[in-house]
């Protein structure tokens, strides 16, 4: 087990910008909040479907709260609560106030997208028609727009040119900033912030939190809504758990140290001893299977998938990555770290044949991959709403796939009453589950993992992580897994790429 890294080495904060917290004043309170939604079933019989059931939270002035608990547990519904968003069919009881005055459609309407901003979830909240520099500056209060588009970008390290790109251009790392940058430039008192940060390398991510502490520190309050404990700890002042729409413990980051002695709530602890770089299971006394070093054992040396010469060029003619190569063999996992925009979803992609390359090749058992009627390589995609029809059901998806294996569904926690409802139904969570259940079909050998459990908390990661180890044991499956998390690539590859020393060459 690696060491569990104290609240006070990891936060990046100088000790100058603490304050006490008697002397800061209530900007957001959530007060015995419950949340329903009214349904109909079968024969119009209407009922009451209940997401939060008792939520209770206070976000000060120069704060930031984390809001941490599983997909599906109301975190983001809570945001849409606070905004005024929710949908017509939402039933919502107790108080919410701002700034000491309870908070009114009326007033929502007012203060939404002013005083109160929200980071999105998803990538797919940029207009893909427009280009990136037009959709920051649209929202800018200032004369100068583009000066101020500049400054954001710069204090987030986005190119310049970023601005001239459209979304579909953006890697999701990139997509993810520019979210930050339409919300920063608006300067408001309020942020919320729903999951801003999967997807992120390590020098993008310390960009976009150190923004969102230094508006914290200038006296406004941050709801950061994530999965990521990890990179909580590095932002927020205390912390918010939830699990099945419930406020289970509020506690401060410092409280997250050791075996978790300052912690209270069992649930609480189990997101502790399930990250990585602590048990990476959430019973610290079990035996976990996500333990690939010393496995070797279950890489086959014989026949691999080979990635040949591979090179690849934009539009523009700028080489993206040049002569590009290394072997998979079945059994084996190999980890593919790299700054966000290097290049590794579209090596991912050339290599599961959605994408050709400018020259190389890949082979399979010494032969060029062919498209069959399965492909052997199966990619699993980081933002599972763009790589799932919407206009099906979720059993269709995975009929179309030939896997509706009622095993692996339950291994994955997917529940039955999912197979019934439509993508947008699902949180993105639980879309990435059947993702990952549709990529392994009976003809599956390899698998390009591309941040699959980066919306997830850390109790679901560590789940489907030894879920996948099992199986790719059990089939000797080969899988390039491309992620930021370097804690998660070392406990679960043979072996890490760093993508920025091999992509030229």
């Amino acid at each position: 087990m690696g060491r569990s890294v104290s609240w006070t080495e990891r936060n990046v904060r100088s000790l100058s910008v603490m304050k006490n917290e008697t002397n800061r004043a209530p900007l957001l309170e959530v007060k015995d909040f419950a949340l329903s939604f009214r349904v109909y079933k079968k024969g119009l019989r209407e009922q009451k479907m209940q997401v939060i059931k008792k939520l209770n939270m206070t976000i000060k002035q120069g704060e930031v709260v984390a809001v941490i608990g599983a997909s599906g547990s109301g975190k983001s519904l809570l945001a849409d609560a606070v905004l005024g968003i929710l949908p017509e069919n939402a039933i919502a009881t107790g108080d919410v106030y701002y700034k000491g005055e309870r908070l009114t459609s009326e007033k929502q309407l007012q203060l939404r997208g002013k005083e109160i901003s929200l980071i999105p979830q998803s990538v797919n909240a940029l207009d893909p028609l427009m280009k990136i520099g037009k959709q920051v500056q649209s929202v800018s209060k200032v004369n100068n727009r583009k000066t101020a588009q500049q400054e954001i970008f710069r204090k987030i390290n986005l190119r310049d040119d970023v601005d001239k790109h459209y979304p579909f251009e953006l890697s999701g790392g990139m997509a993810r900033r520019v979210l930050t940058a339409i919300t920063l430039i608006g300067n408001p008192d309020l942020i919320i912030a729903d999951e801003p940060i999967p997807g992120l390398d390590a020098r993008s991510l310390a960009d976009v939190i150190s923004s969102i502490r230094g508006m914290a520190d200038d006296g406004k309050g941050v709801m950061f809504i994530t999965h990521d404990i990890d990179t909580a700890l590095k932002v927020a002042d205390r912390f918010v758990i939830m699990n099945q729409g419930e406020t289970i413990e509020a506690v401060d980051a410092k409280a997250f140290t050791g075996e978790g002695e300052g912690l209270e709530k069992d649930y609480t602890k189990s997101l502790w001893h399930a990250l990585p770089q602590n048990h990476f299971s959430a019973n610290p006394s079990a035996k976990v299977g996500a333990q690939s070093r010393d496995a070797e054992s279950a890489v086959d040396p014989g026949e691999k998938l080979s990635i040949q010469n591979l090179s690849y060029k934009l539009d523009n003619g700028t080489p993206l990555f040049d002569n590009i190569s290394f072997d998979i063999h079945p059994g084996e996992i190999v980890g593919l770290m790299g700054d966000s925009g290097a290049g590794k979803t579209t090596l991912g992609k050339i290599i599961a044949g959605y994408t050709k390359p400018n020259s190389g090749m890949v082979t399979i058992d010494k032969t060029a991959k062919q498209k069959t009627q399965a492909n052997p390589i199966q990619m699993v995609w980081q933002h599972p709403e763009q790589a799932i029809n919407p206009k099906w059901t979720m059993k269709k998806v995975l009929r179309e796939s030939g896997v509706l294996n009622e095993e692996m569904l339950s291994n994955l926690g997917i529940r039955e009453e999912w197979l019934t409802r439509w993508p947008s139904e699902l949180s993105g969570g639980e879309l990435q589950r059947f993702s990952i259940a549709r990529a392994f079909s009976d003809a599956t050998e390899y698998l390009i993992l591309d941040e699959i459990t980066t919306m997830h908390d850390a109790i679901t990661q560590a789940e489907i992580w030894n879920m996948l180890l099992k199986v790719i044991k059990q089939r000797k499956i080969g899988a390039l897994v491309i992620s930021h998390d370097y804690h998660l690539l070392s406990r679960v590859s043979h072996r890490i790429i760093d993508f920025n020393d091999i992509k030229f060459r």
